[in-house]
């Protein structure tokens, strides 16, 4: 119909269990399976008297709107994906008909199919690591290298200026201690896992934390590693949190950050 859109959440296998996946983001459509040869998209009709489009392609949507549709966009593909491989897709991909939704399904056979198969039962996890000042500050300080003493120098002043001197050290040796043990514990995760992808940082405005986000990876890691990937996860944060650095890990996730790139 002229007023209906199909809204999709993920690519997959064509026989990929539905049923308890729960409602769509337009509650008036069931969640469907198009169907095209070994492969399917996740997707529901949507209706444009309540789905703005043209506000959410211009990213001016309501904001409480748009954080309703987001959350159940990824808990409908994080569904998905507990059933099998998923190839997940942005929020907001549309197509005019269920024509037009096989032909793209045709078009990318190829790299689907390839991905699924490569992703297998792997998940995606997070990890990310914080900076807490005041537990930093309260670490032991690292060995620095003090410069001889000027003969020169002498009184007030001169102790202000080392006094100075050796703040700035220090700081730069925090500094320098910091973003080594973070390289230590990414490279440790990685060893553990399948597939590795650094991710953006994220300021406190989107992490809601009064502590700095320093370092953001996610990891693409099967079933069977999972255990010990977490158990070493959990030793290094034990070690870094000494020094003021908190490790967290989140997931797992549909592999939001190992897909292909798919032009829609």
């Amino acid at each position: 119909m002229a007023d209906e859109l199909y809204y999709v959440y993920a690519f997959t296998w064509a026989d990929c269990p539905i049923e308890a996946i729960g409602p769509a983001i337009d509650p008036r459509y069931p969640i469907e399976m198009v169907a095209g040869g070994s492969l399917a998209a996740l997707a529901s009709r949507v209706g444009l008297d309540q789905f703005d489009l043209g506000k959410l392609q211009a990213g001016t949507a309501d904001v409480e709107w748009l954080s309703q549709i987001a959350v159940r966009h990824n808990a409908i593909v994080g569904q998905a994906a507990r059933s099998g491989p998923v190839l997940p897709m942005r929020m907001g991909v549309l197509f005019r008909s269920r024509e037009s939704l096989l032909e793209r399904i045709a078009q990318c056979h190829s790299v689907t199919s390839d991905f699924l198969c490569r992703l297998g039962d792997r998940q995606e996890w997070g990890a990310a690591i914080y900076l807490d000042d005041a537990r930093a500050e309260r670490a032991p300080a690292p060995a620095v290298n003090q410069p001889a003493a000027t003969p020169s120098a002498s009184g007030a002043g001169a102790n202000y200026l080392a006094q100075r001197r050796e703040r700035d050290q220090a700081r730069r040796a925090r500094k320098e201690q910091c973003r080594q043990e973070i390289a230590a514990a990414e490279a440790a995760l990685e060893s553990k896992a399948d597939s590795f992808c650094p991710v953006r940082a994220l300021p406190s405005s989107l992490t809601g934390r009064r502590e700095k986000m320093m370092w953001n990876a996610a990891f693409l890691i099967s079933p069977s590693a999972c255990p010990a990937w977490l158990e070493l996860a959990d030793n290094l944060a034990q070690a870094l949190a000494d020094q003021g650095l908190l490790l967290e890990t989140t997931g797992p996730w549909p592999a939001y950050h190992f897909c292909p790139e798919m032009t829609t």
